[in-house]
């Protein structure tokens, strides 16, 4: 993304940094020539300088980030409408009823590479599996500009060599403990009796050896799907655990925004928030609240969000997921005169400069600086 914003970064060495100066100065992302010079992702500023005196750091352009993110998804509707965000820049689609127009998923993994190069001049690695978690290790295992599939018929061979660290949800603390009990690969993990390592890291067990034995069904989620009848909602999985509330709050901010926006477009308005949470555990938690009157404006929907988010102590935060249901046609809705028409006039306003300038024209304080 730098390269392209800055094409005179091609060939160099670099490192996408928080501000040191802001006690927030660790790699963020990398090239591959920085990965191979051994900078890994968490690395703060010097030690990244240490490894490679070379290297090129650039603070994050996040309003940019968000604008390409929106872009690729753009195209990748044009193949599927299941599609699941993971952080800003990654997603999953699930192509299985894509396939008889457009053939199997490494034939539409392979458009949707040259696609994403020929118009926007990004290039995509993408992996191509019958589960999330594999999917993942295979956009993972060539880069950049490659497709990987990972089949029923290969993935032992692929995948179980592989350190056990390089799995979706296996963190570094994990894989520790891991490395204690003799598991170092994806294959030993697979091997390895669940309800002893339940004994040492809970019900999470599970999740990882069934996801390390291609056995984890976890379905694509579609957070964009809209249901006409009973509510209309948005969710992401974060690409890093959220622990403080000023990131919690950007966002549902975020996703409640989305949600206001489409609830507009269709002309409904809601009187029940949902908010779901899932915690690094991967176990959901949810509840509801009811507002006084019925709405579909964006800071009315984070507020209410907010509040239920405040009554659980849930830590780290991997997933949320914001809706409103309970809807009614906008047209029709009694309101409050005096509460509700200047916020009504401000939705006006903010629907039409993103449709004329587009999604990136303006944001809420609470919405700027996305960080998934």
């Amino acid at each position: 993304m730098e390269r392209v914003l800055n094409p005179s970064l091609l060939g160099r060495p670099l490192a996408v940094c928080g501000d040191p100066k802001e006690r927030k100065g660790i790699v963020l992302a990398k090239c591959e020539t920085a990965k191979a010079a051994g900078i890994r992702t968490g690395d703060t500023v010097w030690m990244a300088k240490n490894k490679c005196p070379d290297i090129q750091i650039v603070i994050p352009q996040h309003r940019e980030y968000s604008k390409y993110a929106k872009l690729v998804r753009e195209i990748y509707y044009r193949f599927t409408d299941k599609v699941e965000s993971f952080g800003q820049d990654e997603c999953w689609l699930d192509v299985t009823a894509s396939e008889k127009l457009f053939g199997d998923g490494a034939i539409i993994a392979d458009r949707l590479r040259q696609i994403i190069k020929d118009e926007l001049g990004l290039t995509i690695s993408v992996g191509v599996s019958w589960n999330k978690t594999f999917a993942k290790l295979g956009s993972d295992i060539k880069k950049p500009d490659a497709v990987t599939v990972i089949s029923k018929n290969n993935y032992k061979q692929l995948v179980w060599p592989l350190p056990v660290n390089e799995m979706l949800f296996v963190g570094r603390k994990t894989a520790r403990l891991l490395a204690k009990l003799g598991v170092k690969t994806i294959g030993e993990l697979a091997a390895f009796d669940i309800e002893v390592l339940k004994t040492h890291i809970g019900i999470s067990a599970e999740r990882i050896i069934l996801a390390a034995r291609g056995e984890c069904d976890e379905p694509v989620e579609d957070f964009h799907t809209v249901d006409d009848v009973k509510s209309v909602g948005n969710g992401t999985t974060l690409s890093r655990d959220l622990t403080n509330i000023k990131d919690v709050e950007k966002v549902i901010y975020n996703l409640a925004e989305e949600v206001a926006t489409r609830m507009r477009r269709k002309g409904v308005k809601g009187t029940t928030v949902n908010l779901g949470i899932r915690d690094s555990n991967l176990r959901w938690h949810g509840a509801q609240a009811t507002i006084a009157l019925a709405t579909s404006h964006a800071p009315i929907i984070t507020t209410t969000a907010l509040e239920i988010f405040k009554k659980f102590d849930i830590w780290p935060v991997r997933s949320l997921r914001v809706s409103v249901s309970n809807l009614s046609d906008g047209a029709r809705e009694q309101i409050d005169m005096f509460a509700d028409k200047k916020s009504e006039k401000f939705d006006e306003l903010f629907d039409e400069l993103r449709k004329k300038h587009g999604t990136d024209a303006i944001a809420f304080g609470t919405g700027v600086g996305s960080i998934y």
